[in-house]
This record gives structure tokens, C-alpha cells and sequence, in this order.
């Protein structure tokens, strides 16, 4: 039956269930193939450059971008296990939340934290600790960034944030107790550059 064997590919393959793959999914806009069209003269110049179009490189995207959504979703705390973990109310994490100060995407209208904005704790453990500075950076980063994104600038070397002469994420630089100014710096110059 297709069913069975796409819950098991996705089992095996991305460690995923269908129910994760859905609400992933629908995190990512509809693909509107005619908002990205091109006149026959800018296509052309494209090509004439060697940007030749590539009918797999969208679907391989999407489903790296599908793929990572599932897993934040799949692995983040709910509210009750943050609170609980914290050590504070469910009223305090829905503050935290609204005040973006903790981290929460929502799944299908629960709300679920991302694991990797806690430290990382012993197995069986029950205390959360959020990583120093997230807090104050949270706020700082754009409302309509998608959560693949705040994972992808959490956790990729920034040539800014440097220990030891080497790049660090800004995770790992606030791990190692760097400050939070620079990424804040950083988070400035890149909403600015956007604009």
C-alpha cells in the first residue's frame, strides 16, 4: 500500500511521521509558478550568464526546507514541558511567547518550543535552561521569518563571531559566554540590507 510505504520512507529516511511532514508543509507558501516568470529577453540574458533553469533544484529545496521544519516541530518541547522544565507557571511561557522571548512555532494551533534554544541537559532531566542572551535577541529578529530561517542564523558559523581565530554559531558564541551585542549588530545590518 503507498501509504505504508510512504510512512515508512519517511521513517527511514528524514526519521519523521506524516502527521510531522503535514504541518511542515504547511508552513511553506504555495509554489505560484507564474509570480517567477520571466520575459523571453530576461531569460534569455540568464542563460547567455549560464543561470540555466533547474526543474529539480525547486523540489529539492522544498523538501530540504519540509524536511527541517519537520524536525524543529518533531523534537521541540510543548508549553507544559517548558513550563514545567523552567519552573514557572503555562501563564509565564504564553508571556514569554507573546513577548518573543522564548522561541515557539505553531503547530497546527498548539504552540511548540524549539529544543535548540535550551541548553542541552542530561537525559531524563527535567530542568530547561534557555541559552544566555536568547532572550534579548529573539525580539530583535524580523516576525515574519520563518522558523527554518531563526534555526538556520542560530546555528550557522557567523565570520563575526569569532573564538579562538574560528567562526562560531551564535549559539555557540553565547554558549561560550560572548555577548550579545555583536549579534545584535549583525541582525541590524541584515534587516537593514534587506530593506
Amino acid at each position: 500500500m503507498v501509504t505504508d510505504e510512504l510512512d515508512q520512507l519517511l521513517l527511514d529516511r528524514f526519521h519523521l511521521s506524516r502527521a510531522d511532514l503535514i504541518t511542515a508543509l504547511k508552513t511553506i507558501p504555495a509554489h505560484r509558478r507564474w509570480a517567477a516568470t520571466l520575459t523571453a529577453e530576461e531569460a534569455r540574458l540568464l542563460d547567455d550568464a549560464g543561470f540555466v533553469e533547474d526543474p529539480g533544484a525547486y523540489a529539492e529545496i522544498a523538501a530540504d526546507v519540509v524536511a527541517h521544519m519537520a524536525r524543529l516541530i518533531s523534537t521541540a518541547h510543548t508549553a507544559a514541558v517548558v513550563a514545567s522544565g523552567l519552573g514557572v507557571k503555562a501563564s509565564r511561557v504564553r508571556q514569554r511567547r507573546l513577548a518573543r522571548t522564548l522561541w515557539a512555532i505553531d503547530d497546527g494551533g498548539t504552540w511548540v518550543y524549539p529544543v535548540l534554544q535550551f541548553e542541552p541537559t542530561e537525559e531524563g532531566v527535567l530542568e530547561l535552561k534557555q541559552v544566555r542572551g536568547l532572550d534579548r535577541l529573539l525580539p530583535a529578529l524580523p516576525l515574519d521569518l520563518h522558523p527554518t530561517s531563526v534555526a538556520g542564523f542560530l546555528l550557522t558559523p557567523q565570520p563575526e563571531l569569532r573564538v579562538d581565530g574560528q567562526p562560531k554559531s551564535v549559539l555557540d558564541w553565547l554558549r561560550s559566554g560572548g555577548a550579545v551585542e555583536p549579534i545584535l549588530r549583525l541582525v541590524e545590518v541584515a534587516d537593514w540590507a534587506a530593506r
